[in-house]
């Protein structure tokens, strides 16, 4: 199910990320227990990936194994995640120093962390978090910022004035695109957002769906968005990816896959979109 290998050295591969026979194991009193099974997934440059799957299918595992964050008693115990960042070489993220690693956060691979709402810091203005993130990997953009942070709102739909603001005084929605823009700030290839429509209602969904899909546009940057929610992937994405059990079990462009699910879970998770004039069980 995995896509076909890039090319040769020295050309671009056509793949931002490529996961190859990646498992993910958990330590327990019980024993070992694996959340991610010899996961094969090729990222095409430019896209919107989608991976869908309930909650303990593995999902959320992927992303933290993936940026190189899963805690004890989770490791990685077998694959690689090749990255390809556009102007540098390739390099496997599960094999990179700490050192290097910190260097392609936020310049080349972001992240939107499930409940990333309640990442902003509460007592720093919003123009100061995004300071924080931008000098600590580009300071050479200090001279900008004052016309930077502006831009960044406002392609997130936001007014400047939210630059002053703490996180206390914005909305759910208005936090949540605020971290979507410091996630593009530095022009990353890879954002992986996780479940970042998440605990809003569904008017809000739909102005952070339309922002992910304008992140795309405007900046020309790969997505990764993980959800369960079927209608989230099938509003935005142009590939899903359905995982049960630490598997993946289809991959394929989204239509066809709303269209002719080949997985009886897949389309179990279809079949479970609410539809309007479906009476309540």
């Amino acid at each position: 199910m995995s896509e076909k290998p890039a090319g040769n050295a020295g050309e671009r591969s056509p793949h931002v990320l490529e996961i190859k026979g990646l498992d993910v194991t958990y330590s327990t009193s019980r024993g070992d227990v694996k959340a991610v099974r010899g996961l094969d997934l090729a990222v095409r440059r430019g896209e919107i990936l989608g991976i869908a799957g309930e909650s303990g299918s593995g999902k959320s595992t992927l992303a933290v194994a993936l940026l190189r964050l899963l805690k004890p008693p989770g490791q990685v115990t077998a694959g690689s995640v090749l990255f390809h960042p556009a102007g540098r070489s390739p390099v496997d993220l599960l094999k990179v120093d700490g050192e290097e690693l910190r260097v392609l956060r936020w310049s080349a691979l972001s992240y939107l962390p499930q409940g990333s709402m309640s990442s902003l810091n509460p007592v720093m203005r919003v123009e100061d978090q995004f300071k924080d993130v931008i000098l600590e990997h580009a300071p050479a953009r200090k001279a900008s910022l004052g016309e930077l942070i502006p831009r960044l709102l406002g392609q997130v739909g936001l007014e400047p004035r939210v630059a002053r603001m703490f996180p206390h005084e914005l909305s759910g929605g208005m936090k949540q695109r605020v971290l979507m823009a410091i996630a593009v700030a530095l022009e990353p290839d890879l954002v992986i957002a996780d479940e970042p429509t998440t605990a809003l209602d569904v008017t809000i969904q739909r102005v952070i769906l339309q922002s992910l899909a304008d992140l795309r546009t405007d900046f020309g940057v790969t997505l990764m968005v993980i959800s369960h929610d079927m209608g989230v992937h099938a509003q935005l994405v142009d590939r899903v990816a359905v995982m049960y059990e630490g598997r993946l079990v289809e991959v394929g462009d989204v239509r066809q896959v709303f269209k002719d699910p080949q997985d009886p879970y897949t389309q179990q998770l279809i079949e479970s979109i609410p539809k309007m004039g479906r009476r309540a069980s």
